[in-house]
């Protein structure tokens, strides 16, 4: 049986690095799935506690076909996620059978602030995760990356660790 569920979309793999630290910090909790979205379940499996979901930024917002596109011209290593993104899952998955928390992520540039304001990675996948009947357990988080294709600031994995522990600390009072 799976506690929490960890979905992300990773271009360079600063998403998935993230996506791995939070799961490392919510493993307190039991069971945790930490799982590429191309490969995540579009209904939730029975019993789950927690869903997290996370992706980077691209054009202000969740990944599309085109901005994957984008991505993969500009490396010569394979992308993490060649598929399916967080936009597309969102679309297949299923509504939550029942009161399911759930929180967001997104990986984004720190500079130039005022256009950093306009990412909104997190705040679409959560808003669409309200609709299908999952409920905030916290605010979104965002990661930061020092160009666009990486490398994390330092410290944030260490963060996504920590902000792992505090969602298992919140479940756990719950």
């Amino acid at each position: 049986m799976t506690d929490v569920l960890v979905v992300y979309e990773s271009m360079f793999g600063d998403a998935q690095q993230v996506a791995l630290a939070i799961a490392a910090g919510l493993s307190e909790v039991g069971s945790v799935d930490c799982v590429e979205v191309g490969g995540a379940p579009t209904s939730m499996p029975a019993g789950l506690r927690l869903l997290v979901v996370g992706s980077p930024n691209h054009a202000f917002g969740l990944p599309r076909e085109s901005t994957r596109e984008e991505a993969g011209e500009k490396t010569d290593r394979p992308l993490v996620s060649p598929g399916i993104g967080v936009r597309e899952w969102l679309d297949q998955l299923a509504a939550a059978p029942g009161p399911i928390p759930a929180v967001t992520f997104d990986t984004r540039m720190s500079h130039p602030k005022a256009l950093t304001k306009l990412d909104h990675a997190s705040r679409t996948s959560a808003h669409r995760l309200r609709d299908l009947g999952f409920t905030p357990l916290a605010d979104s988080q965002h990661f930061f990356v020092l160009d666009v294709k990486g490398p994390l600031a330092e410290g944030e994995l260490d963060r996504a660790t920590a902000w792992g522990r505090q969602l298992a600390a919140l479940l756990a009072g719950r």
